[in-house]
């Protein structure tokens, strides 16, 4: 169970792993989610949309303009997406990072030798990583400082949804 937006439009995954998508629908990405079954993971791009199937493979729909929607092939293992504008992310199973889409300014280019990814997260035309160790990674346009990670930056924590009791 998940949601997540786009520019006009909205998504969300049901817990039979089916996906609904709502609103604009200039690049089809209604009729994109209509046939998809056993997605686990979903993320919304500017007009583009991937979702992780239950066997670790990717698929994307949606507006191609820049390659957003052609997901490298033999793509397997992943375990987080990340989309945002023309582009998107896969973390893969053994922390490793992949990217496709719009690659104007390195921002789906990860860094040579990245490994250890625990996490991956898109901004506007740059990426980041978080790395198992706590420490961070980015790449891509370093417009206002975006990608120059602070001196001593660690122990990130990965976020883990919280869940909330109710007390009577």
């Amino acid at each position: 169970m998940a949601i997540s937006a786009g520019n006009s439009y909205s998504l969300a995954l049901k817990s039979d792993g089916t996906v609904v998508a709502w609103g604009g629908d200039g690049a089809g990405l209604h009729s994109g989610a209509a046939n998809l079954t056993g997605v686990v993971a979903l993320a919304a791009g500017s007009s583009h949309a991937v979702a992780i199937k239950n066997d670790g493979t990717v698929v994307a729909w949606g507006d191609n303009s820049s390659g957003q929607t052609n997901v490298p092939a033999g793509l397997s293992g992943v375990v987080a997406i990340a989309a945002r504008g023309y582009r998107s992310l896969a973390l893969k199973s053994d922390g490793t990072v992949v990217g496709w889409g719009d690659n104007t300014y390195g921002q789906t280019t990860p860094p040579a030798g990245l490994s250890g990814a625990a996490a991956v997260t898109a901004g506007y035309i740059h990426s980041l990583a978080l790395k198992s160790d706590g420490t961070a990674v980015a790449w891509g346009y370093a417009i206002d400082g975006a990608t120059t990670i602070p001196n001593g930056l660690s122990n990130v924590m990965r976020w883990q949804p919280v869940t909330a009791t109710r007390w009577l």
